[in-house]
């Protein structure tokens, strides 16, 4: 498919810049290891205990944890925003050191807020369903729910320079007009992340830090790489550029 040889060249061609700006990813799922929120990790990421969040926390933890949050959200989306835009310079031929001087403040604000609003929603509708016992069916259902508005969202936004909630609206669209890309997206999500797990488990009690591998591989190569097959799966919409 066309869009898988675009990110795979997108990625080959930048892969010194690609792994430059996907540092922050990795800083980002680091930052919650070394912090007391509670978390574990798996395939290739970290994990909220929702059970521990209602143990006996200091005052410094909660701020500890707090600031650890906002900073790991923000490096995420200077990451997201930073690959978006090697894309946007590839595919509309615009130089990508003035795309980033001029635009990324403004992005990296806008994608961070939409994040943040949606892990808190989650967060609410997890403890509030744990409260239930309904948290292994409610939470997932309504991740997903609010993952779809999100998904094209920071594309849009940096693509197109869209609004928040226009950019949501987008991402439904685009959703709807791509769902076999979509699903062939999460699909190789899923296949790359269960390789990765499954390799943290091969290595676990051999070496030390074993967690750090996955996490590694996550940041610096499959998560850069399906951002930028979703920038692509997203600019089909233009067809001059398919």
């Amino acid at each position: 498919m066309d869009v898988l040889k675009y990110a795979s060249e997108a990625y080959a061609n930048n892969i010194k810049m690609v792994l430059f700006f996907s540092l922050p990813f990795l800083l980002a799922f680091l930052i919650p290891v070394l912090s007391p929120m509670p978390t574990f990790t798996a395939v290739g990421a970290n994990f909220l205990r929702t059970g521990s969040m209602y143990i006996d926390l200091t005052s410094f933890d909660i701020a500890v944890i707090f600031l650890s949050f906002i900073i790991s959200m923000f490096l995420i989306s200077f990451a997201i925003v930073s690959i978006n835009l090697i894309i946007k310079s590839q595919r509309t031929f615009t130089n990508i050191k003035k795309e980033v001087l001029d635009g990324i403040e403004k992005y990296v604000v806008s994608v961070f807020w939409l994040y943040t609003t949606a892990w808190v929603l989650i967060l609410i509708v997890n403890l509030f369903s744990y409260e239930w016992n309904l948290n292994e069916l409610v939470t997932p259902v309504f991740a997903l729910a609010i993952s779809l508005p999100i998904f094209y969202a920071p594309t849009a936004i940096v693509i197109d320079e869209q609004r928040p909630i226009r950019a949501m609206l987008t991402s439904l669209g685009i959703i709807k007009k791509q769902f076999g890309l979509f699903i062939m997206w999460v699909l190789i999500g899923a296949a790359a992340l269960s390789v990765i797990d499954f390799l943290f488990i091969l290595v676990q009690g051999i070496i030390p830090y074993a967690y750090l591998i996955p996490l590694t591989i996550n940041a610096l190569i499959i998560l850069p790489f399906l951002i930028m097959l979703q920038v692509q799966i997203y600019l089909t919409k233009y067809t001059i550029l398919k």
